[in-house]
């Protein structure tokens, strides 16, 4: 069973990207159709990335020997949702433009934390040295 960050990072992707994307789907369903085919594509790439980090999460808290590998994938794919969506998005949000780049880099600044993490963390390396 997975202690520390490795605990929280669990948790992350297991909850806090899946729930994320529910708020966003959310918001922006009752206006779906005056947004058209991109906010669909939009919304359906952010459910792909809620249901990688999902599975990526599972696969760490079940310490199987693929999860630091998926979520190295998830934490990438992640930031790069995030990112898109401060900046090239068609779904409704409320962030103000002047606001844009610092939560960029933070999101940027998160996902390389955790990549580094994944990258040294001895307990991460026990999984893998399972396979």
């Amino acid at each position: 069973m997975p202690r520390g960050w490795l605990l929280l990072l669990c948790a992350v992707l297991f909850v806090w990207q899946p729930l994320t994307f529910a708020v966003e789907v959310a918001s922006a369903l009752p206006s779906i159709g005056m947004r058209g085919a991109a906010g669909a594509i939009e919304l359906g790439v952010h459910g792909v990335v809620a249901a990688l980090s999902f599975a990526a999460g599972w696969a760490l808290w079940q310490t199987s020997p693929a999860g630091p590998m998926l979520a190295t994938i998830a934490i990438a794919a992640g930031a790069a949702a995030g990112v898109q969506s401060l900046y090239w998005s068609v779904l409704p949000n409320n962030v103000f433009p002047s606001d844009r780049l610092p939560l960029a880099i933070l999101i940027v600044a998160t996902a390389c934390a955790w990549l580094v993490y994944l990258r040294r963390s001895k307990r991460v390396r026990r999984l893998t040295a399972e396979s």
